[in-house]
C-alpha cells in the first residue's frame, strides 16, 4: 500500500506548503471514501472574542459545523439581513468568516451553507451488498438443490401421463440426500408483465417420443379477457425456426386462472421449442430463471485471465422474444425479428403428457 512520505519535523516554523499537503491527502480520501454533502440554512456562527486587543475582537465568526462547500457559495447574514461578500473572507473549508470591520456584540450572524458529512456513499455501498447477502445466499441454496446428486450434469428426464412439461431445467433430482422429497426443485414466479402481440419461445427438449393431450397457461389477473395460443416450433442452430404445432385458442378470464385446450400432439425425441403467442397484455404465472433452462455462451479468454475481481465469462438468454406480432395465427417460421432476451422470470408455456 502507497503511504505519502512524510517525516517528523524537527523544531522550526510551520510551512504553508506542510499543510497544503495534508489537505491534499485528506480531499484524495473524501474522493475515495465518495462523501455526501448536506445543506445548512441559519446556522449561527460563534464570535471569537478571547483575543487581547479589543479592536479585532468580533470581527472572526466561526461555525460548529466545518467543511463546507464553495460551490454553491455560503450565504451570510447579519440579524437575519444579508451581508455583501464585500465586507467579509471567507474560508468554506475552515467554517470560517473574517469581516473587514469589527461587528457589534449584540450582532447574530448566521449562515447558509452546504457541507461535508461524515457519511460515506461508498461503505452505504458496502452496507447494502452486506445486507444483500442472505438473498444471494438462498439463490446459491436453490442452485444446489436443483444440482443434488447430479455431479455429472444434466440428466434424462421421463415424464409420465399427467406431467406438466414445460422449459424447465432438466438437472434436477427430486428426491434429496436423505430420502426426503425435494420440494425445492423447481421455483415458480408470479404476476409476470407481459405485452400483447408478443411470441416468446424457450429451449423444449425431449429425450424420448411423447404424446401431449393438453396445452395450458396460468393467467394471474388482466384487465380483459385473455387469449392465447401455444405452439411448438423446430430448432434451427439453437434458433427456433419452423412451425410443427400450435393449440387452439386459449381464452381465460381476466380474473386469473388456468387456461386448458384439447391437443393431440406427438414429438419424436429431439430439441424443440415451446411458444407462447399473447392476444393482450396481462400478468402471467411461471417458472423463476433458476429453474429455466438456461441458453448459455461462455467466453473463455475473459474466464482465463489473472484479474481479481474476475469478470463473468457467461453470458446467458432464457428464450427468444419477438414483438408486434398480430394475434392469431402462429407465424409459419418463428419472426426474424425475434431476438434472446433474459429476464429474472418467465411467464411459461406448459404441455401436458396424455
Amino acid at each position: 500500500m502507497a503511504q505519502t512520505p512524510y517525516r517528523d519535523l524537527t523544531s522550526q516554523d510551520i510551512l504553508s506548503a506542510h499543510i497544503s499537503g495534508l489537505q491534499h491527502d485528506i480531499n484524495k480520501m473524501q474522493a475515495v471514501l465518495e462523501m455526501q454533502t448536506a445543506q445548512e440554512t441559519g446556522h449561527v456562527l460563534t464570535p471569537v472574542a478571547d483575543q487581547d486587543d479589543p479592536t479585532i475582537r468580533y470581527r472572526i465568526y466561526e461555525g460548529t459545523i466545518r467543511n463546507w462547500l464553495d460551490n454553491p457559495a455560503p450565504v451570510i447574514y447579519r440579524n437575519g439581513v444579508q451581508v455583501d461578500p464585500s465586507e467579509y473572507e471567507i474560508s468554506p473549508a475552515h467554517g470560517v468568516v473574517v469581516f473587514h470591520e469589527q461587528q457589534n456584540l449584540n450582532d447574530t450572524i448566521a449562515a447558509d451553507f452546504t457541507y461535508i458529512t461524515n457519511v460515506s456513499a461508498w461503505r452505504q455501498s458496502i452496507e447494502e451488498s452486506v445486507l444483500g447477502i442472505p438473498s444471494l445466499q438462498q439463490a446459491v441454496d436453490q442452485h444446489s438443490l436443483l444440482l443434488a446428486n447430479n455431479p455429472a450434469g444434466v440428466e434424462p428426464f421421463y415424464p409420465l401421463s399427467g406431467t406438466y412439461v414445460s422449459h424447465f431445467r432438466r438437472d434436477y433430482n427430486p428426491i434429496n440426500a436423505d430420502g426426503t422429497a425435494n420440494t425445492n426443485s423447481h421455483v415458480p414466479a408470479f404476476r409476470i408483465l407481459v405485452y400483447g402481440n408478443t411470441i416468446d419461445a424457450f429451449p423444449f427438449p425431449l429425450p424420448t417420443k411423447t404424446r401431449f393431450n393438453k396445452a395450458a397457461m396460468k393467467l394471474n389477473s388482466a384487465s380483459t379477457n385473455v387469449s392465447l395460443r401455444i405452439g411448438i416450433y423446430r430448432d434451427n442452430g439453437l434458433r427456433p425456426s419452423e412451425l410443427l404445432f400450435q393449440s387452439p385458442v386459449i381464452t381465460i378470464p381476466a380474473a386469473g386462472g388456468w387456461g386448458m385446450v384439447d391437443i393431440d400432439l406427438e414429438l419424436e425425441a429431439g430439441f424443440y421449442w415451446i411458444a407462447r403467442h399473447d392476444g393482450a397484455t396481462a400478468y402471467y404465472d411461471g417458472l423463476n430463471q433458476v429453474s429455466a433452462i438456461p441458453i448459455v455462451k461462455f467466453d473463455a479468454q475473459t474466464f482465463l485471465q489473472d484479474l481479481s475481481p474476475r469478470p463473468n465469462p457467461h453470458t446467458f438468454y432464457g428464450g427468444y422474444r419477438a414483438t408486434n406480432i398480430p394475434f392469431g395465427d402462429m407465424p409459419a417460421t418463428f419472426p426474424a425479428s425475434g431476438a434472446l432476451f433474459q429476464r429474472s422470470s418467465y411467464c411459461s408455456p406448459w404441455l401436458v403428457v396424455a
